[in-house]
């Protein structure tokens, strides 16, 4: 083998979530990692368009672009697989011609009865139609008929998975399925194998909910005397109630993440370690895609379900929002996101001070919209309830003189006054940083008071609890 050829190849009937761009991202690194001994690998994407009831165009978008924001860069233009029915007609005739296929006039009608009376009698037999394959005139016909692919009545069909291991069946298992419709238009089944031929693909990486799909596959390989490519399965992800990943878990739109202000590299960097780890050590759980592609080994992937959660994605994503020495993520994120926008132009400073300080608990970006209201506000309406009757009010009234003869309103020295305060009146911190938390920020939760202070700048900061002793 002088090249290893991958393909991801997703149907456009549904927004692109993380279980593609998982099958997606091994793909690509597979063929990142076999490019620098074989420089003619190569990684395809190939969109299975040919559900015209279901298959949207607003779908295939939301899959190029959630491929290209995270770089999943594939070779070549996508190949739209409705452009090769044709081609997939034509292997069709070519299997009939060589007795590897067969036309069948069953009704659906026929079919149901004969999979109710198996059913009463507990007959298991997949191959539903017995008399078509075998009667010389039905074979004649040229019109209102289904092409079927011919099963071997005895023997198995095997083949090893490189994350599943050794897999096999009895050829009797296998039904007899459809290669063409009634219509003349192919089934996934078959135009699945003569897309993934004609592209060369001989290393396919996909979840292993396609596991059954192989047997049929391989006979149309067989049938056809073309190579048989290897195969890796990758388990699902579920959610953290062990089931099946769906959309209340994380099977939404990728470009759903982008939206709400989650990084490429947490993404990425959560989705490798779903059934995989470079190693035990803890430190090592945070790794970019270079060394992912440097050190990844598609063998140690484990063959059990993956848990999705978002503690988890969060807890990378702070990390990296953290992390991160160039803010123009976060300004790119905020071109994009109105509300932030409008901050930055109204006092860009103020917003940079916004994000420093909160950045250590953010999940994503878009919780600097809720966060920065606040601060951002003209006129900031004091919600004044019965625990405002609790505060000392001289202790406020004191402390705000206090502070209105600081002149460096720096957070290093706001801190140290703070604290000289509070030593000088001999007092507890909650005493003094409960009020004037819920005066300057309308919570008793929130950053340290010399950090609120800092973002407000001294103007805004004496305004606001002047406000408050004014309606008290």
């Amino acid at each position: 083998m002088n090249s290893i050829v991958t393909r991801f190849a997703p149907s456009p009937t549904g927004n692109l979530h993380l279980g593609g761009i998982r099958t997606a991202l091994l793909n690509y690194i597979i063929v990142q990692q076999a490019k620098k001994k074989l420089p003619n690998s190569k990684f395809y994407l190939r969109i299975e368009d040919t559900d015209k009831e279901r298959s949207k165009e607003e779908y295939t978008k939301d899959i190029l672009e959630g491929l290209n924001w995270l770089n999943i860069n594939y070779d070549a233009k996508p190949q739209i697989q409705s452009s090769n029915i044709k081609r997939h007609q034509q292997i069709a005739k070519k299997l009939l011609e060589n007795k590897k296929a067969f036309k069948c006039i069953c009704s659906n009608e026929i079919l149901d009865k004969k999979r109710e009376l198996n059913k009463k009698n507990k007959i298991s037999n997949k191959k539903l139609c017995e008399t078509c394959e075998n009667d010389d005139k039905i074979q004649s016909t040229q019109n209102n008929y289904t092409v079927r692919i011919k099963v071997p009545k005895d023997g198995e069909n095997e083949f090893y998975d490189i994350i599943q291991g050794k897999i096999s069946v009895n050829n009797k298992e296998i039904d007899n399925f459809i290669l063409l419709r009634k219509d003349g238009t192919p089934t996934y089944m078959l135009s699945v194998v003569v897309d993934d031929f004609d592209m060369g693909i001989n290393f396919i990486i996909r979840g292993d909910d396609h596991l059954n799909n192989v047997f049929r596959q391989n006979l149309i390989y067989k049938a056809m005397e073309w190579e048989i490519p290897k195969y890796a399965h990758i388990p699902l992800i579920h959610g953290n109630d062990g089931k099946k990943l769906s959309k209340r878990h994380g099977a939404i739109s990728i470009n759903n993440f982008r939206n709400n202000g989650y990084l490429k590299e947490s993404i990425i960097n959560n989705l490798i370690l779903l059934g995989w780890s470079p190693n035990k050590n803890e430190k090592d759980e945070f790794i970019k895609i270079d060394e992912i592609i440097k050190s990844f080994d598609i063998n140690k992937l484990s063959k059990s379900s993956s848990i999705f959660s978002y503690e988890k994605l969060n807890f990378f994503n702070n990390h990296y929002i953290k992390t991160m020495n160039d803010a123009k993520y976060l300004f790119e994120y905020c071109e994009n996101n109105k509300n932030l926008d409008i901050f930055i132009k109204n006092d860009k400073d103020k917003f940079i001070k916004i994000f420093e300080v909160y950045k250590k608990n953010l999940n994503y970006y878009k919780e600097l919209e809720n966060i920065a209201k606040i601060y951002f506000a003209n006129n900031n309406e004091l919600n004044l309830n019965n625990e405002f009757k609790k505060f000392d009010h001289e202790l406020i009234r004191e402390f705000i003189n206090f502070l209105d003869a600081t002149t460096n309103w720096y957070i290093d020295n706001l801190k140290k006054e703070i604290d000289n305060f509070i030593l000088i009146k001999k007092i507890k911190f909650s005493s003094l940083g409960i009020p004037i938390r819920n005066i300057l920020i309308n919570s008793s939760k929130g950053p340290g008071l010399h950090e609120i202070f800092y973002i407000l700048g001294k103007k805004t900061s004496m305004e606001r609890i002047k406000n408050y002793i004014n309606k008290i």
